[in-house]
């Protein structure tokens, strides 16, 4: 490894299966599963402007003469009441830029991901109310649904909804008022038939909420499908620099009003600071997500032919998701998950990474994997692994897993 020069190495991974070995610069064809960089934004994105997704973003929203967002640390500066609504000079920018993108009508900030789904699912329940969600969910959204709705008086009934039909038929043995579900999901790396699930929730005349932290709204628009809500935690690849926190959801008008009003009870706001760290990351986010999606591409195919491992769950690899080339995201981020053939890999592999980070969180440049617990209930196999793939050179993080996995055997 440490005697193969970059273009070399993209050569020896094409040859193992890897993939996605065209630098990322390219706009030739790519190997099957790992699209080009013209490929990768969701085409359902409009602007009044005309302008492409990436130049709208930097620009749409701003106050006027300013190009870089002003911090306003004010809470009681003229023209609006606090920080965390479409009048806050530093939030304001941040939620035009979601909503822009999304395609939604209105906007509001939290302080995280997590809070802004607690705040949302506060404001629109009440007891007798039902949930369908699907059996797996990022995992303090599992414990709000399983531990605390259900002593609110708030039925939460869990469908593996990889299968549309379950779906249909679950809201015809009862009826919800949510449907809540992850495109992409976290941590199990199932795709879920995004359109196909708001189609049915719909039908049924369920309010559909969808997670698009993951996917983002340059690889897939929920809203623009039919989705009433979305949810980004906003301190992932949005923000994308692991430097700050926040959360928004964004969507119907009137659905985010009763939210934003239920704020001023439940408190948590998106504070200034953050939103301009967060709206100074967005702004690159279509370089990190095709980055993101490149380096992926690239590691998932040189650990799919390793043979320490069993399986590389990766959405952008036609192994795990037939429908790499044909779904609504044509591109999966930097989220991969790995299964592996034994239990010292398993185990051992955070102990001995060196360029890797063995943490929690995601979306950020720095690579990170999180050793998972099987769970059958929701999905998590036996000696699984949640990686993140960062912004380092792909080569860089390969050779990691190499030394990392050989001081396991």
């Amino acid at each position: 490894m440490d005697n193969l020069n970059k273009r070399e190495f993209l050569k020896v991974t094409s040859l193992l299966g890897a993939g996605a070995a065209v630098p990322v610069t390219s706009t030739a064809a790519s190997p099957a599963g790992n699209p080009t960089m013209s490929e990768l934004p969701d085409a359902n994105f409009k602007s009044d402007s005309g302008r492409k997704f990436g130049s709208q973003l930097i620009h749409h929203g701003e106050q006027a003469g300013f190009q870089v967002t002003p911090i306003s640390q004010d809470k009681a500066a003229p023209g609006y009441q606090r920080p965390g609504n479409l009048n806050n000079p530093t939030v304001a920018p941040l939620l035009r830029k979601i909503m822009e993108m999304e395609g939604t009508e209105a906007a509001m900030g939290g302080p995280c991901g997590m809070a802004v789904i607690s705040q949302t699912y506060m404001a629109l329940l009440k007891p007798g109310d039902r949930v369908v969600a699907h059996r797996c969910n990022y995992d303090w959204v599992m414990a709000l649904f399983r531990d605390y709705l259900p002593e609110w008086g708030i039925e939460v009934g869990f469908v593996d909804l990889n299968d549309p039909g379950n779906l249909a038929k679950s809201l015809q043995a009862k009826p919800a008022k949510f449907v809540h579900f992850e495109p992409y999901v976290n941590p199990t790396m199932e795709i879920l038939d995004t359109p196909a699930l708001i189609k049915v929730a719909k039908a049924a005349g369920a309010t559909v909420i969808v997670d698009n932290t993951w996917l983002t709204p340059y690889l897939l628009q929920p809203f623009r499908l039919g989705a009433d809500l979305v949810i980004h935690s906003v301190t992932k690849y949005i923000g994308g620099h692991g430097n700050a926190m926040g959360g928004v959801v964004s969507g119907r008008k009137e659905l985010v009003g009763r939210i934003s009003h239920a704020q001023n009870w439940l408190g948590g706001l998106l504070r200034p600071m953050d939103a301009f760290l967060v709206t100074q990351g967005v702004k690159t986010l279509p370089l990190r997500m095709r980055q993101h999606c490149h380096s992926a591409g690239i590691v998932a195919g040189f650990l799919q032919s390793h043979p320490a491992v069993a399986r590389v769950r990766y959405g952008g690899l036609p192994s795990w998701n037939p429908r790499a080339e044909s779904g609504p995201a044509r591109g999966f981020g930097g989220m991969l998950g790995i299964e592996w053939r034994n239990d010292a890999v398993h185990q051992g592999l955070g102990k001995h990474v060196k360029l890797m980070v063995n943490q929690t969180s995601l979306g950020d440049p720095v690579t990170r994997v999180m050793q998972r617990k099987e769970d059958k209930a929701i999905g998590i196999p036996a000696r699984y692994t949640r990686v993140s793939i960062g912004l380092e050179e792909p080569e860089d993080v390969i050779a990691d897993f190499e030394q990392a996995i050989a001081k396991c055997q």
